[in-house]
């Protein structure tokens, strides 16, 4: 591959985190954040039908390097892992690279600002739906049974997006890197990671970011 194919495809890259970047902080009204805790769940994990607040999973690839307290992320351009497990009732659920790009959101039940973002994506979902040509999926990692706001499945029980439950040892989380929650992950066609955001998002700023991605601009 040419130098200059090679630059092309890295500026095509670079404008198009620039663009996500935008369309988040032009709308952003309050940056929270909340500090990663390693809370472990209870339940049975399985498949088996029954509501279970940490289930199985089963993490392929390199873990992504931790997201830093500033400067850039060194995650970016590198290959998503894939994740392989189920939601609450068991059905199983996978965030694999299958040529789509997507958008993986992690959260935990006992965090203000993910509640923040659950109570204010749901309704705008249910209203407007999601833009076509990039996947969503949520993790539910961090559960807590001492914690506020527990069980997540009970929180969680009409969101519109395909939710994973993590492990009690948070392996999906860890996997992808998150310091704090929520944590946005988007991913590529390609299975690459594209950008990473901690905080709060508004419904309009993460659709505009989801339309960006994929178009690939």
């Amino acid at each position: 591959m040419s130098k200059n194919v090679e630059q092309e495809r890295a500026d095509t890259t670079g404008s198009r985190r620039t663009v996500i970047v935008v369309a988040i902080v032009a709308v952003l009204a309050i940056a929270g954040i909340a500090a990663l805790s390693t809370g472990g769940g209870n339940g049975s994990p399985g498949g088996g039908g029954t509501i279970s607040e940490t289930q199985p999973v089963t993490v392929s690839g390199v873990a992504l390097p931790r997201y830093p307290e500033k400067g850039a992320d060194p995650a970016v351009g590198q290959q998503a892992p894939t994740l392989s497990g189920f939601s609450f009732d068991g059905t199983p659920i996978s965030i694999t690279n299958d040529g789509k790009p997507k958008i993986i959101i992690f959260l935990t039940h006992w965090c203000p600002h993910c509640q923040n973002d659950v109570k204010e994506l749901k309704p705008y979902i249910k209203a407007n739906g999601l833009p076509d040509g990039v996947d969503f999926y949520a993790v539910s990692t961090a559960s807590d049974p001492t914690a506020p706001n527990y069980p997540p499945s009970k929180w969680l029980a009409d969101w519109p997006i395909p939710t994973m439950a993590d492990d009690a040892q948070n392996s999906a989380a860890q996997a992808f890197g998150l310091n704090a929650f929520p944590f946005f992950v988007f991913v590529t066609a390609e299975g690459n990671v594209d950008f990473r955001f901690p905080g709060e998002v508004p419904p309009e700023a993460l659709v505009e970011a989801a339309k960006q991605l994929a178009t690939g601009r």
